[in-house]
């Protein structure tokens, strides 16, 4: 029988489980920035994926919408030029990894509507481009 890996992906993201919000966020704003720095399309990508595999594997669906509403927040914190290339990865990794992209894309059209009208303004609406 073979030996599942339970590890997770993203230690980073993993150890954030049950931390506040305003903590979150300030995260989320770190690992973007760190994220926007890499000077690669396709290692942004690569360092944007893991991240959205590991909120995937989380099975508290509480806790997978708090790390998601403090990403989304996070994202319309971060300077402009910062979002054009996180979203941009994101784009680009619905074509590595659809499977987890979609239900996040999911997750992240239920949160919308929870959201200020500010951190909303930043997202298009549901069914819109994807980022």
């Amino acid at each position: 029988m073979a030996k599942t890996d339970d590890r997770p992906v993203d230690v980073g993201l993993a150890a954030l489980k049950g931390k506040d919000e305003p903590t979150l966020v300030e995260w989320w704003k770190t690992r973007f920035g760190m994220i926007a720095a890499i000077p690669q399309d396709i290692a942004r990508v690569g360092a944007l994926t893991p991240q959205l595999r590991e909120l995937s594997r989380i099975a508290d669906e509480a806790e997978r919408r708090k790390l998601t509403r403090a990403r989304m927040i996070a994202f319309t914190q971060i300077p402009a030029e910062q979002q054009r290339l996180v979203s941009e990865a994101r784009k680009k990794a619905f074509t590595i990894d659809p499977v987890v992209l979609e239900k996040d894309q999911k997750m992240v059209e239920e949160l919308i509507p929870t959201l200020d009208a500010n951190v909303r303004a930043a997202y298009p609406a549901p069914g819109g481009p994807r980022t």
